[in-house]
């Protein structure tokens, strides 16, 4: 009887345990704060994997574009009612060089062995002769507690650019001497 009982218990546990199952289609996509946009102007490009864990990911090469700040990873995972769902996102804020058509190329990712790719992505640089300036808009599809906090933070200086060696240069050399 205790057997049995022992036994009831195991397989009810292990039932219960595998209620918190996970979707098990994985998706790689890219979306864009804009799919057309006046030249001057960044734009934020992210590329989100759903539902695995992502290993060596491989941005694109950005060709075209500037890159004004970038790569910015975000993970999210959560469990509702049993049901678990994970992303990873990479993301990017671009300049474009050019007025233009462009298709930003696929990035990839490697989850549990096999590589996803996302599609090209599409986008149009317009002139901009009157100098308008676009603001940037954030994805508000999900409802984190954040974004009842905006905080914007400024692009990264750019290391290894003339002007900042530049800079560098015209400091101050400061003269130690030992007491």
């Amino acid at each position: 009887m205790k057997r049995k009982l022992l036994l009831l218990t195991f397989l009810l546990g292990l039932f219960s345990l595998s209620g918190y199952s996970q979707s098990d289609e994985v998706l790689f996509s890219v979306s864009a704060s804009a799919d057309s946009i006046y030249f001057g102007n960044k734009f934020k490009i992210t590329f989100t994997l759903e539902n695995g864990q992502g290993d060596n990911f491989l941005q694109p090469e950005f060709r075209d574009f500037k890159m004004a700040s970038g790569q910015m990873t975000t993970s999210k995972m959560s469990v509702i009612n049993g049901e678990m769902s994970q992303s990873s996102s990479y993301s990017f804020y671009l300049e474009p060089k050019e007025i233009g058509r462009y298709f930003i190329e696929p990035a990839s990712i490697e989850v549990d062995g096999e590589i996803f790719e996302t599609e090209p992505y599409e986008i149009f640089i317009m002139a901009n002769p009157d100098g308008i300036i676009q603001e940037i808009e954030e994805d508000r599809r999900s409802n984190s507690f954040f974004h009842d906090f905006d905080m914007t933070f400024p692009p990264a200086p750019n290391y290894g650019t003339p002007e900042r060696k530049e800079m560098e240069k015209k400091k101050k050399k400061r003269k130690t001497t030992r007491l």
